[in-house]
């Protein structure tokens, strides 16, 4: 993870600076056969044959899909209503000037 250039996925001898891969991609995928996109990081791509176990052992979805994450709980609860003794057409004290 700490290598600057990674591997073409299309072309192993096509080695790209990391924030380059994207747009290298998009030149290298109509050159080559169609490959499988990983749905958890777009870089990540396979032949059909290997995009389920890839899927599966994908390290872009850990940190997607954190299992330690906190998760919410609580219970929903009905908003309390509007206070509307403090509204211009309850005020007893409110003027009109349109009369």
């Amino acid at each position: 993870m700490n290598d600057p250039f990674v591997s073409c996925p299309y072309e192993p001898r096509h080695r790209v600076p990391r924030s380059r891969i994207q747009a290298h991609i998009v030149k290298c995928q109509d050159k080559y056969p169609e490959l499988k996109i990983c749905p958890y990081n777009a870089t990540h791509r396979f032949p059909e044959s290997e995009i389920k176990q890839h899927v599966t052992d994908c390290p872009s979805r850990a940190s997607r899909f954190l299992d330690d994450a906190p998760k919410c709980t609580g219970a929903i609860t009905k908003p309390k209503p509007l206070v509307t003794d403090c509204l211009p057409e309850t005020d007893p004290n409110h003027e009109i000037w349109d009369d």
